[in-house]
């Protein structure tokens, strides 16, 4: 399974993937024009890009690193109706084990557990974790089982819904790597968010597709509840405006390469990045300079030697130079593999999930990011990238990058 990931990877980066994953456009999108960060103005360039709509009365508070598992414990112990999860990787250990006591729990309740995994990151799961989730009651399915027609459109997504109320979302995955804190080798760095509010309805949208087409089955209507700000059980959820962007394969361009190109270029202030598979593609990279010479504060922290695919640090170092050279400033992250898949927008706007800087996101993969303006949350992830950049190395004109080390994950 390792090798296999590493394949897959090197696969798309190297080769530009099959004919629906290429780069080599005809015509490459390309996002034009003025954006707010924030307000209507945004909220009206985000529907016209993606067709999903910004909703009030949300509320977000980070689950870094290994706390993750503490949040979505407890979540999965409040559940009165439902527990729906998707992942791309889900591998035997006590990070599962956590889960599947939680769950297996829940589904001798009476409550209804759903279970869909993407079998190429997951390997063990069909085996060791799959039986003990069915012997409980849970529903548990591998999503596109594989050999499939599509090898490369797998599902990335990483998404946890309870009750249709409280969802989970970021880089994370259920393997043992993602329990620490971010400060050990074996211990990797990843930032998650848990957020309650009428945004959990489309959090719940982009499970009930995927569990649609692996099934054939809706979703019960008790598992969109209607949700407001003032509904009881939402915990005191604030004025946070929200959405939540699923995409899928497009042979032109996905929901995945429109968001992240809006985001950039709603920069004003500063544009602070945290990818764990930094290869920007050529209007991607041309943005990012741009705003940087439009004097915004442009950030990028990477991987730096622990990165787990060899082949992305390759090409992710030889993206460098030019960057640099329009103003952008670059860390790469020294204590582990660092696998967020964030951004902050001058003070107001976050973007927590699954989408990678990468051609399998823009192009093949199911993935799903939450966009959220709430001045807290974006404090919050101010404050630990500040942090994490204290355990990064700047990337320096005169410094000549190491090669990167081999590993598993996405």
């Amino acid at each position: 399974m390792r090798w296999a990931t590493v394949a897959l990877v090197a696969t798309a980066v190297m080769t530009g993937c099959p004919a629906a994953c290429t780069e080599e456009r005809p015509r490459p999108f390309q996002l034009t024009g003025e954006v707010g960060s924030g307000g209507p103005e945004f909220a009206v360039a985000l529907y016209q890009t993606v067709g999903v709509r910004m909703v009030p009365g949300n509320r977000l508070t980070w689950a870094n690193n290994g706390a993750v598992f503490d949040v979505m414990v407890e979540e999965i112990g409040r559940a009165r109706t439902s527990v729906n999860l998707v992942m791309f990787i889900w591998r035997p250990g006590r990070a599962s084990d956590r889960l599947v006591e939680a769950m297996t729990e829940r589904a001798r309740a009476g409550v209804a557990c759903r279970v869909l995994v993407d079998p190429f990151g997951s390997n063990g799961f069909e085996r060791e974790v799959k039986p003990r989730l069915e012997a409980a009651g849970c529903r548990a399915h591998l999503f596109r089982p594989l050999p499939a027609d599509e090898t490369l459109a797998r599902n990335h997504r990483k998404l946890l819904v309870v009750d249709g109320r409280v969802g989970v979302t970021g880089g994370l995955a259920i393997q043992d790597e993602w329990l620490g804190d971010g400060l050990r080798e074996d211990a990797w760095r990843d930032t998650n968010a848990r957020v309650t509010g009428p945004v959990v309805e489309q959090m719940q949208q982009a499970f009930a597709e995927n569990w649609q087409e692996t099934t054939g089955e809706m979703l019960p209507a008790r598992d969109f509840p209607t949700l407001s700000r003032t509904m009881p059980g939402l915990d005191g959820a604030g004025e946070g405006w929200a959405a939540f962007v699923g995409s899928t394969a497009n042979p032109e361009v996905t929901r995945a390469e429109r968001l992240t190109q809006l985001l950039v270029r709603a920069a004003r202030e500063r544009l602070w990045i945290a990818q764990s598979y930094f290869t920007p593609n050529g209007v991607l990279s041309a943005l990012l300079q741009e705003r940087a010479r439009a004097g915004v504060d442009v950030r990028v922290l990477a991987p730096g030697d622990l990165n787990d695919q060899e082949v992305i640090t390759v090409a992710q170092r030889a993206s460098y130079s030019a960057l640099r050279a329009a103003g952008v400033r670059l860390w790469e992250y020294q204590p582990s593999m660092m696998h967020a898949k964030t951004m902050l927008v001058d003070d107001r706007l976050v973007l927590v999930g699954s989408i990678n800087y990468d051609p399998l996101s823009f192009n093949v993969l199911e993935e799903g990011s939450l966009v959220m303006e709430d001045a807290e949350a974006a404090k919050r992830m101010e404050a630990f990238f500040l942090e994490d950049l204290s355990h990064a190395r700047e990337v320096g004109v005169e410094e000549a990058p190491r090669a990167g080390a081999s590993g598993s994950g996405q």
